[in-house]
């Protein structure tokens, strides 16, 4: 297995950071907070020194009423910001959000009891982000879609199922945290997992603990996800750097006993 640890795009350009995660054999990394605006020095600097993949941003991907239901520009942009990005650095992959449903949905979702609308949302995401994921695919980048809460697009086992047969050369990012905060793991563990993200938590809010500090049974993951021949990246996804080479540490003693 290929464990990794994120880092902010503007922590990797401090030589020091570079250096101490190389001397703590850190091979992977998963570039978070992708900026804005970038330059070609700073490009030259970051380039090269580990493996990259990228989680793109997704504070503004949400999912508009008027003028008329599409996904917000500003959200639609910075992914393909990020994915410029990401062509640069030789990214491996790139894990991607569904996005927030319109103000109101979840709340008449829940009194109905039912996801009204869910595929035609669904294919919004595809019909708005697939010319996007093209030119990633065509640059060597593997686009990677993640579980999410289920007030946002991929919040179901299901979102994942019908996205990936509508394109199938998108992956799987399988966060552990949050599908055992809403009891989702074994289902989507039946899935082909492509990228995953760890850390840990009380089972009931996200908290981006250091493993071990927390309640997931990583023994029980460890041994469902050997019987899968999982051979890809796993990141170690805390907050803080320092937290995620905590995590680093604690989740390559434990997973030793399943190689």
């Amino acid at each position: 297995m290929k464990f990794g640890i994120n880092c902010r795009y503007d922590e990797l350009l401090k030589e020091e950071t570079i250096k101490d995660l190389k001397k703590k054999g850190i091979k992977f990394v998963e570039i978070r907070c992708p900026p804005e605006h970038f330059n070609q020095h700073e490009i030259d600097f970051i380039k090269g020194q580990f493996e990259y993949s990228m989680h793109a941003s997704f504070e503004n991907l949400k999912i508009n009423i008027l003028p008329r239901f599409s996904y917000s520009i500003e959200g639609i942009n910075k992914l393909k910001k990020d994915i410029d990005l990401a062509i640069l650095l030789n990214v491996k992959e790139v894990v991607v959000h569904g996005g927030a449903f319109f103000k109101g949905y979840i709340r008449l979702s829940n009194i109905l009891k039912k996801n009204i609308g869910l595929n035609f949302f669904l294919d919004l995401f595809i019909k708005t982000f697939s010319p996007i994921f093209k030119e990633a695919n065509d640059n060597g980048i593997k686009i990677v879609i993640e579980n999410c809460y289920p007030c946002f697009l991929f919040g179901r086992p299901y979102d994942i199922l019908y996205v990936k047969q509508k394109l199938p050369s998108l992956g799987f990012c399988l966060d552990l945290a949050h599908s055992e905060i809403y009891n989702q793991t074994m289902e989507l563990m039946r899935l082909g997992i492509d990228h995953i993200h760890l850390t840990d938590n009380d089972k009931k809010t996200d908290q981006h603990l250091v493993i071990g500090n927390g309640s997931i049974d990583f023994d029980d993951f460890f041994s469902r996800l050997k019987k899968k021949n999982y051979n890809q990246k796993i990141i170690l996804e805390c907050e803080n750097l320092q937290d995620s080479l905590n995590s680093f540490n604690n989740i390559r003693s434990i997973s030793k006993k399943y190689e």
